[in-house]
Protein backbone atom coordinates (compact mmCIF):
# COMPACT_ATOMS: atom_id res chain seq x y z
CA UNK A 1 0.00 0.00 0.00
CA UNK A 2 1.69 3.46 -1.15
CA UNK A 3 0.79 6.34 1.12
CA UNK A 4 -0.13 9.18 0.06
CA UNK A 5 3.25 12.16 0.35
CA UNK A 6 1.28 14.87 -0.80
CA UNK A 7 3.93 15.06 -3.56
CA UNK A 8 3.20 16.17 -7.17
CA UNK A 9 3.55 13.23 -9.96
CA UNK A 10 6.26 15.22 -11.78
CA UNK A 11 8.22 15.88 -8.49
CA UNK A 12 7.81 12.09 -7.80
CA UNK A 13 9.70 11.46 -11.07
CA UNK A 14 12.63 13.86 -10.17
CA UNK A 15 13.02 12.27 -6.96
CA UNK A 16 13.20 8.91 -8.05
CA UNK A 17 15.92 9.95 -10.23
CA UNK A 18 18.04 11.10 -7.33
CA UNK A 19 20.37 8.65 -5.49
CA UNK A 20 19.35 7.12 -2.24
CA UNK A 21 20.91 9.25 -0.16
CA UNK A 22 19.67 12.32 -2.08
CA UNK A 23 16.27 11.12 -1.67
CA UNK A 24 16.31 10.07 1.55
CA UNK A 25 17.84 13.45 2.48
CA UNK A 26 15.29 15.61 -0.18
CA UNK A 27 12.23 14.21 1.60
CA UNK A 28 13.61 14.86 5.15
CA UNK A 29 14.40 17.97 4.26
CA UNK A 30 10.61 18.29 3.02
CA UNK A 31 9.25 16.33 6.02
CA UNK A 32 10.51 19.66 8.09
CA UNK A 33 9.26 22.33 5.66
CA UNK A 34 6.10 20.61 4.08
CA UNK A 35 3.17 23.47 4.43
CA UNK A 36 0.12 21.79 5.68
CA UNK A 37 -3.92 22.77 4.45
CA UNK A 38 -4.93 22.70 7.53
CA UNK A 39 -2.91 25.16 9.42
CA UNK A 40 -2.75 27.37 6.20
CA UNK A 41 -7.08 27.62 7.24
CA UNK A 42 -6.41 28.14 10.52
CA UNK A 43 -4.24 30.91 9.54
CA UNK A 44 -6.84 32.80 7.45
CA UNK A 45 -8.89 32.37 10.17
CA UNK A 46 -7.20 34.16 12.48
CA UNK A 47 -6.66 37.11 9.95
CA UNK A 48 -5.15 36.63 7.16
CA UNK A 49 -1.27 35.75 8.01
CA UNK A 50 -1.38 32.52 5.98
CA UNK A 51 0.79 34.53 3.49
CA UNK A 52 3.39 34.40 6.65
CA UNK A 53 3.27 31.15 6.78
CA UNK A 54 3.37 30.77 3.05
CA UNK A 55 6.15 32.62 2.94
CA UNK A 56 4.41 35.50 1.01
CA UNK A 57 5.16 38.31 3.26
CA UNK A 58 4.68 41.51 0.50
CA UNK A 59 1.12 39.79 0.08
CA UNK A 60 0.42 39.74 3.43
CA UNK A 61 0.95 43.53 3.97
CA UNK A 62 -0.65 44.63 0.84
CA UNK A 63 -3.70 42.22 2.16
CA UNK A 64 -3.53 44.21 5.82
CA UNK A 65 -3.48 47.78 3.88
CA UNK A 66 -6.63 46.54 1.62
CA UNK A 67 -8.37 45.30 4.48
CA UNK A 68 -9.32 48.73 5.35
CA UNK A 69 -11.00 48.85 2.06
CA UNK A 70 -13.73 46.27 1.36
CA UNK A 71 -11.65 44.94 -1.56
CA UNK A 72 -9.47 43.49 1.34
CA UNK A 73 -12.26 41.47 2.62
CA UNK A 74 -13.49 40.50 -0.44
CA UNK A 75 -9.62 39.12 -1.64
CA UNK A 76 -9.59 37.61 1.92
CA UNK A 77 -13.02 35.71 0.81
CA UNK A 78 -12.16 34.52 -2.43
CA UNK A 79 -8.49 32.90 -0.82
CA UNK A 80 -10.45 30.60 1.27
CA UNK A 81 -11.51 28.73 -1.47
CA UNK A 82 -7.54 29.35 -3.26
CA UNK A 83 -5.79 27.98 -0.19
CA UNK A 84 -5.57 24.70 -0.90
CA UNK A 85 -3.78 25.14 -4.53
CA UNK A 86 -1.56 27.85 -2.96
CA UNK A 87 -0.11 25.54 -0.58
CA UNK A 88 0.22 22.84 -3.27
CA UNK A 89 1.94 25.38 -5.21
CA UNK A 90 4.46 26.29 -2.24
CA UNK A 91 5.17 22.46 -1.37
CA UNK A 92 6.02 22.13 -5.25
CA UNK A 93 8.61 24.90 -4.96
CA UNK A 94 9.58 23.51 -1.30
CA UNK A 95 10.19 20.14 -2.53
CA UNK A 96 11.98 21.60 -5.18
CA UNK A 97 14.60 23.25 -2.90
CA UNK A 98 14.90 20.37 -0.82
CA UNK A 99 15.74 18.26 -3.93
CA UNK A 100 18.64 20.71 -5.03
CA UNK A 101 19.65 21.42 -1.41
CA UNK A 102 20.05 17.20 -1.60
CA UNK A 103 22.25 17.55 -4.47
CA UNK A 104 24.61 19.88 -3.46
CA UNK A 105 24.99 17.90 0.24
CA UNK A 106 25.09 14.46 -1.41
CA UNK A 107 27.27 15.07 -4.73
CA UNK A 108 26.27 12.32 -7.54
CA UNK A 109 29.55 9.72 -7.08
CA UNK A 110 29.72 9.94 -10.92
CA UNK A 111 30.07 13.36 -11.76
CA UNK A 112 33.01 13.81 -8.80
CA UNK A 113 35.32 10.78 -9.88
CA UNK A 114 38.67 12.02 -10.60
CA UNK A 115 38.24 11.47 -14.28
CA UNK A 116 34.98 13.90 -14.36
CA UNK A 117 36.88 16.99 -12.00
CA UNK A 118 38.15 19.97 -13.96
CA UNK A 119 41.71 21.17 -11.96
CA UNK A 120 43.78 23.03 -13.20
CA UNK A 121 46.47 20.93 -13.77
CA UNK A 122 44.03 18.43 -15.58
CA UNK A 123 42.28 20.66 -18.29
CA UNK A 124 39.72 19.50 -20.77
Amino acid sequence: MQQDTGIDPDSLRVLSMLSEKQRDCALTLYANREKKKSLAYVFWIVGAVYYFYLDRPARNTVLWILWFVIVGFVWWIVDLFHIGRMVEERNKEVIEECMREAVRIYPDPVSMSPENVVTIDNEV
